[in-house]
């Protein structure tokens, strides 16, 4: 007879209780558990651990966490949560914050616990100036850090406040990522919006004086641009080609480190190579291109971001 240590406990928050959530410390293995449908005895039915890509014969991925959001599977299981998505109601707010945070205004599997037409997400629970999703920013490991399934950099839970999609890189079409647009025009990029100096998933790691976020961006290159019309001609790294007009107003700036997988072109380290401000001299073809903002309304260009 084989036995396995899945011992556990976790203190829950769920429709204003508190209740606990333990399995003994050891739970020995036998026919009686087969016979009852739980043939390892983790306390989930094999029909369900198979239905959800588990082991129904070995007890020791009941006390698992596939999806990292802090909570065991066995807990999920019970809670009727998803145990491969850390954010089971897209409400913004992590499972295991719902639950490990000791609110009982939200819940795993109801996105608008409170029924307020506000995703529980983008609520403040303790009432601090900081919305329950980001409460965790400081103090969570980096691989536990918010989805973001189209790799635009802008977080799942951020989209919804900015009217772009999760899915969609590019929600409006215009060959720009979202991350790199401006969506409330208050001259940072989307991707940046979030970015706070408790976030220890968004700094500046390396030590190079620029948000590891924006390090490998590559926005794409410059085709062309007529000095008389100010009309610049850009390809995205996607291929799609976008027309924007340079106006006095335009920043360029140009950045100190070398385009993503190309040489410096340098005898100095990317290190030793300063960012500085550019003038239209500098959008010649062919120059990378880091990112660029554009103005929502007149679709001119804000800021333009070149790579040396």
């Amino acid at each position: 007879m084989s036995r396995s240590n899945v011992g556990a406990r976790v203190v829950a928050a769920v429709t204003g209780t508190v209740f606990a959530l333990s399995l003994p410390a050891t739970v020995a293995l036998s026919p009686a558990h087969a016979a009852t449908g739980d043939r390892d005895g983790d306390g989930i039915p094999d029909r369900w651990e198979r239905t959800h890509g588990m082991n129904p014969s070995k007890a020791a991925d009941a006390k698992a966490d596939f999806d990292r959001d802090a909570l065991s599977n066995l807990v999920e299981y019970r809670l009727k949560s998803l145990i491969r998505d850390e954010d089971s109601d897209n409400d913004g707010h992590d499972d295991g914050d719902e639950i490990l945070d000791g609110f009982k205004s939200t819940r795993v599997t109801d996105p608008d616990t409170d029924n307020d037409g506000r995703l529980d997400g983008d609520e403040d629970a303790d009432r601090d100036g900081i919305d329950n999703e980001d409460e965790d920013d400081a103090r969570e490991a980096c691989g536990r850090d918010d989805d973001d399934r189209d790799s635009d950099h802008v977080d799942d839970e951020d989209e919804n406040e900015l009217g772009t999609g999760v899915r969609a890189a590019d929600s409006d079409g215009d060959g720009v990522v979202d991350g790199d647009e401006d969506t409330d025009e208050d001259g940072e990029a989307n991707e940046d919006e979030d970015d706070a100096a408790v976030d220890r998933c968004d700094g500046d790691f390396d030590g190079d004086g620029e948000a590891d976020e924006d390090s490998e961006d590559l926005f794409g290159s410059i085709v062309s641009f007529d000095q008389a019309s100010g009309v610049l001609t850009l390809q995205s790294a996607a291929g799609d080609l976008l027309s924007v007009e340079v106006t006095a107003d335009t920043e360029i700036e140009i950045e100190g480190d070398p385009a993503p997988g190309t040489a410096t072109g340098s005898d100095e380290s990317a290190e030793e190579q300063e960012d500085r401000d550019g003038t239209t001299a500098d959008l010649l073809p062919g120059t990378q291109v880091a990112e660029i903002e554009l103005d929502d309304e007149t679709g001119t260009l804000e800021e333009i971001q070149l790579y040396a």
